[in-house]
C-alpha cells in the first residue's frame, strides 16, 4: 500500500480474474434470465445436490472420468455437509424462483389439459399470480395452445433478484479451471475476494475504467466488505495502475487487421473502427501457450458481435470486465416469449450494457467504410426454435470475413442471401464441434415434456462435420478458411465439457478438412491460441 501511488489512476491487475455467480453458480445467460433461473435450479442445480448426497463417492469418481466430464456430477471432494447446508440455503434464498418454476410447468400443464380450441380467457385466473401478468396465453395456427412470456414483466418483479448475483475476484494462475455448469463454486482459492454486487452495478465500471485513483476505489469497494480490516488489504493486493495503451492495439490505419483471440473470439479491425466477435479472452499468466489477453484489446470496441446464447459465446466474465469499452452489443432478435429463446437484449441491459442492438436474419448495420450483416444461424440448438442467434459477415474497406460459428444448415445453399450480400469473402470462420451434446445437457431444465433417449441423442449440439464443411467451402470460396471454436485453447476448460485432442472425432474431422482443402490449392488452418493477419 505504502508504494501506490495515490494520485495516480488505478484499475483491477490485469491478470485478476471477475468471476461472475449467481447464487454461487458460475453466470451463464439462463441464470441470468428470471424466466430460466428458477427452473435451472429446480431442474438441474438441486437434482444434481440430491444425487451428491445421495451419494458422494459415485460423484468423486464419476469426475475422474475423461468420458464422463460435463456430465451431471458435482465435483466437490471436500465435506459433504457442505453441499447440504448449500442445499438448504438454495431453497431458503431461491423459494420464489423455485415456486416459479412450478407455476410454469403447471401453466404448461393447464395449457395442454384445458385448451382444446376454446376461448382462453378463462384460464388466466388459474395461473400462478407470479406470472399472471407477464403471460399471454394464445393458440397456433394449428390450434396448439401455447403460452408467451413477456420478458419485461420478469426482470421488474420478484423473479428477478439481484441479491443473488456476485462476483468472485481472484488472481488468474496458469492450469485447468473446474467445469463450471455441474458444480457450485463453494471452494474458494486463496486471496479471493467475493463481493455481492449486482452485475449492472457502476462499481464494476469503476474498477475497471482507470478513472479512479486508490482511495477511491477503496472507499468504493468498502460498504461491500462483510470484514474491511481483512478484506481492505486482499483489493489493495489486486490493484495496479493504468498501463499506457499499446498503441499496436487499436490497429492499423491502412488496412484491415485480424485477429485470433481463441475459441469463437476474433477481433477485426480497420480504419478506427474495432469489431470484436464473441469476446471470451484469456488473462497474463493463465497459460504457457503464446496468445492474445485482455492487454491485447484496443481501448474501444465498436461493436461486440454475439452469434448465439451458449455459455461460451455469451462470456459474462469477458464482458462485464470490458463493460466500459464497448460501444453496441450486437445480438439476434429473439420471437420474444419462449423460455428456450430469452432475449439477449433484455438480459444484457440488466447487466449494464446500454446500446444493445438487435439485428434481425439479413439486416445490416452500416459504419464508415464497412457493414455488418447479420445472417441465419442453423442448427446447433437441439431442433428448438430460437431467435437470438446469428452469423455474421463483417465488411471492411472490400475486405469482407463470415463468422459462421457452429451453424450447420442442411445445405450451403441455404445462405444464398449471404453469398449475394457478400460474393467476395477474403475468410470464413467456421466450427466443426461435429459431435455435441445431447439438446437435454443444456435445454433440460426447460423442456416440459420429456425427450426420450433417441430424442436426445439425434437432436445433439452439434456443428459442421468435414464433408459439409468443405461444401461451405467450395460454396463461399473464400480467400482463407479457419476452422475455430473448437474449445482446445488451455483456458477454456470451465465452459467446455470435452478435452480435445488429435485423437478426438472433432480433431480428426478438422484436419481431414483441412488437408481436403489444402489439396485444392487454397489456405485452410484450424486455430489453436493465436493467429494475426493483415488483408
Amino acid at each position: 500500500m505504502n508504494d501506490m501511488n495515490h494520485s495516480a489512476p488505478y484499475t483491477l491487475a490485469a491478470g485478476v480474474r471477475s468471476v461472475p455467480l449467481v447464487n454461487s453458480w458460475y453466470a451463464h445467460p439462463f441464470l441470468v434470465s428470471p424466466l430460466t433461473f428458477g427452473l435451472y435450479t429446480r431442474h438441474s442445480h438441486l437434482a444434481m445436490l440430491d444425487s451428491y448426497l445421495e451419494d458422494p463417492e459415485q460423484h468423486r469418481a464419476c469426475v475422474q472420468l475423461p468420458e464422463l466430464r460435463g456430465g451431471p456430477f458435482i465435483d466437490h471432494p471436500g465435506d459433504p455437509d457442505d453441499i447440504r447446508r448449500f442445499k438448504d440455503e438454495t431453497l431458503r434464498r431461491c423459494a420464489l424462483p423455485l415456486r416459479g418454476a412450478a407455476a410454469v410447468q403447471n401453466l404448461f400443464r393447464l395449457l395442454q389439459s384445458s385448451a382444446k380450441g376454446g376461448a382462453l380467457a378463462g384460464l388466466y385466473p388459474q395461473v400462478d399470480d407470479l406470472l399472471r401478468q407477464g403471460v399471454e396465453l394464445a393458440y397456433d395456427v394449428c390450434k396448439q395452445p401455447s403460452a408467451r412470456f413477456i420478458e419485461p414483466c420478469f426482470y421488474d418483479s420478484p423473479l428477478y433478484d439481484t441479491s443473488l448475483q456476485s462476483v468472485r475476484l481472484e488472481k488468474a494462475v496458469e492450469g485447468p479451471r473446474d467445469f463450471i455448469l455441474s458444480t457450485p463454486q463453494l471452494a474458494r482459492p486463496p486471496a479471493s475476494l467475493e463481493l455481492k454486487v449486482p452485475f449492472a452495478d457502476p462499481l464494476w465500471q469503476s474498477l475497471y475504467d482507470g478513472s479512479h485513483g486508490v482511495n477511491e476505489l477503496l472507499e468504493m469497494v468498502r460498504p461491500h466488505l462483510g470484514d474491511a480490516a481483512r478484506q481492505l488489504p486482499l483489493i489493495q493486493d489486486i490493484l495496479a495502475p493504468v498501463r499506457p495503451p499499446d498503441p499496436a492495439a487499436s490497429g492499423p490505419a491502412d488496412s484491415v487487421r485480424v485477429r485470433y483471440f481463441g475459441h469463437a473470439c476474433v477481433l477485426m479491425q480497420g480504419a478506427g473502427v474495432n469489431v470484436l466477435v464473441d469476446p471470451l479472452i484469456s488473462y497474463p499468466g493463465e497459460s504457457a501457450l503464446d496468445h492474445f489477453t485482455f492487454d491485447d484489446l484496443p481501448p474501444r470496441i465498436d461493436y461486440v458481435l454475439i452469434t448465439h446464447p451458449h455459455q461460451d459465446h455469451v462470456v459474462l466474465e469477458t464482458l462485464l470486465r470490458l463493460r466500459h469499452r464497448i460501444d453496441h452489443v450486437v445480438v439476434g432478435r429473439a420471437a420474444g416469449g419462449s423460455l428456450q429463446d430469452i432475449s439477449l437484449k433484455h438480459l444484457l441491459q440488466h447487466c449494464g450494457f446500454e446500446r444493445v442492438i438487435e439485428l434481425g436474419e439479413y439486416e445490416s448495420i452500416t459504419f464508415d467504410g464497412g457493414r455488418i450483416v447479420g445472417a441465419p444461424f442453423y442448427g446447433e440448438h437441439g431442433d428448438l426454435d430460437i431467435r437470438a442467434k446469428l452469423v455474421y459477415g463483417v465488411e471492411m474497406h472490400g475486405n469482407a470475413c463470415l463468422f459462421l460459428a457452429d451453424s450447420n444448415p442442411p445445405a450451403p445453399e441455404f445462405y444464398a442471401p449471404l453469398r449475394k450480400l457478400l460474393p467476395r469473402v477474403e475468410c470464413m470462420f467456421l466450427g466443426m464441434e461435429c459431435v455435441g451434446a445431447p439438446a437435454t445437457w443444456l435445454y433440460g431444465p426447460m423442456l416440459q415434456k420429456t425427450l426420450t433417449h433417441g430424442e436426445d441423442q439425434a437432436r445433439r449440439l452439434d456443428g459442421c462435420n468435414a464433408a459439409m464443411a468443405h461444401r461451405f467451402q467450395q460454396y463461399f470460396v473464400p480467400k482463407r478458411l479457419f476452422v475455430y471454436a473448437m474449445g482446445a485453447e488451455p483456458w477454456l476448460t470451465h465452459l467446455t465439457s470435452i478435452l480435445y485432442s488429435e485423437e478426438s472425432i472433432q480433431f480428426k474431422e478438422a484436419r481431414l478438412l483441412e488437408a481436403t482443402v489444402r489439396a485444392h490449392g487454397k489456405h485452410a488452418e484450424v486455430l489453436f491460441g493465436k493467429m494475426e493477419l493483415l488483408l
